[in-house]
């Protein structure tokens, strides 16, 4: 029981924190995009990939060390906003979110279940 608990709140944080700017979606084709270069967009989804990494293999003790993980995540995708590198910021999320997705399948489907909580 004390499993759903975690997986839902993971759902509801997860899903406000990361889903909503991946709407914007993005491109991993080799293009310049503006001040933003493919390295700068590679170097995001590595960073995305590594921090879902991270965040899967976390054993929290309660909510708030689960939610510090998760706001861990976001400050590293920020960088990438805070440099005026919005595609490079969106390609951080949808790496993260499908690493996510792929390594634990649990709570992604508790993701999708709450989308925008």
């Amino acid at each position: 029981m004390q499993f759903n608990m975690i997986s839902r709140i993971v759902a509801a944080t997860a899903a406000a924190i990361f889903l909503l700017p991946v709407a914007t979606g993005c491109s991993t084709k080799t293009e310049n995009r503006g001040d933003e270069v493919q390295a700068d967009i590679e170097a995001a989804i590595m960073q995305g990939r590594e921090a879902a990494r991270v965040f899967v293999q976390s054993k929290w003790k309660d909510t708030t060390e689960l939610q510090e993980r998760l706001l861990e995540a976001r400050a590293k995708q920020s960088t990438f906003t805070m440099a005026g590198k919005p595609h490079a910021a969106a390609a951080f999320d949808s790496a993260f979110v499908s690493t996510v997705r792929t390594v634990r399948p649990d709570v992604a489907r508790e993701l999708d279940k709450h989308p925008h909580k």
